[in-house]
C-alpha cells in the first residue's frame, strides 16, 4: 500500500496546468497513488479520466469541480494574481 501524498495547496491547485497525470490528479484528491490506478482500472475514479497510451490524464476543471471548487472563479484568481506576480519580480 502506497502512502498518502502530501495534500496540495490552495496556490498548487491554481496553478494546475489544465490536464495532469493520475498521480498528480490522486494527490488533489487526496487518494493514494495505488488507490487511484485501481480506481482508474475499474472505471471509478472520482473525476472522468482520458487514456493516452499507457497514460491516464484528468482534467484540471473536472478535478476542481470534485472539490467544489468554481473552475471559472479559480482561473479568474490566477489571472488576477500573475500580472501582480510579474511586476513584483522586475
Amino acid at each position: 500500500m502506497s502512502k498518502p501524498l502530501p495534500p496540495m495547496t490552495m496556490e498548487e491547485l491554481i496553478a494546475l496546468p489544465v490536464a495532469v497525470d493520475l498521480r498528480t490528479a490522486a494527490r488533489a484528491l487526496g487518494i493514494t497513488e495505488s488507490r487511484a490506478y485501481e480506481l482508474a482500472r475499474s472505471g471509478e475514479f472520482p473525476v472522468p479520466l482520458r487514456r493516452y497510451g499507457r497514460e491516464w490524464r484528468a482534467s484540471r476543471a473536472s478535478i476542481l469541480r470534485e472539490l467544489d471548487l468554481d473552475p471559472l472563479m479559480v482561473v479568474s484568481d490566477l489571472i488576477r494574481v500573475a500580472p501582480a506576480a510579474s511586476a513584483s519580480a522586475a
